[in-house]
């Protein structure tokens, strides 16, 4: 087992492009030039997808995902179930929903080591993010969301005990920046 006491967080820094009806995202490394991701959004009247890639738009696809119905109620429902992300290095989907009495924006998803993980909402006056907790409450990852900025959406820093799931911490950000989440 690795010393993590030593290790560094990851940064990966996330910039915003596209239009009304689709949405891009590249993730860079620390150094902001390296491309270490790119996700394209598509968005219709009932859900959103979108496809996470490996160093690029042509790179090998990470993940799919794909929210549940988000249109109007219907018959007077109102939890619209859990975004799905089928990664493509585990084998089981991925879900991640809020749980019964979770108000507050709190989202939970398993980790490929089989425990409960939670992305929740953080707002201050000039600020907002989200941390990543696992089910001890240990800080796996924070994005904090660039407020004054159009082209950049954020920055996410991964603490070392979280790098082993680096992917679907990425993921499972993206799909709670996503609209209509």
């Amino acid at each position: 087992m690795l010393n993590t006491s030593r290790e560094q967080p990851t940064t990966l820094h996330i910039y915003n492009f596209g239009s009304v009806f689709g949405n891009r995202k590249i993730i860079k490394g620390e150094d902001k030039t390296t491309t270490l991701y790119f996700m394209q959004n598509t968005r219709s009247s009932m859900h959103w997808t979108f496809d996470l890639h490996a160093d690029g738009s042509d790179g090998p696809l990470l993940c799919r995902a794909q929210s549940s119905y988000n249109g109007p109620p219907l018959l007077d429902e109102v939890n619209h179930g859990p975004t799905i992300l089928s990664m493509t290095g585990i084998r089981y989907p991925v879900k991640m929903e809020r749980k019964r009495g979770a108000f507050n924006g709190t989202v939970f998803f398993e980790g490929p080591d089989h425990k409960e993980y939670r992305w929740q909402t953080t707002a201050r006056l000039f600020s907002a993010a989200m941390e990543c907790l696992d089910a001890e409450d240990t800080l796996i990852a924070t994005y904090r969301v660039t407020s004054m900025s159009v082209t950049k959406d954020g920055v996410l820093v991964v603490q070392p005990s979280g790098k082993f799931m680096l992917d679907l911490l990425v993921a499972t950000s993206l799909a709670m920046r996503t609209p209509n989440n």
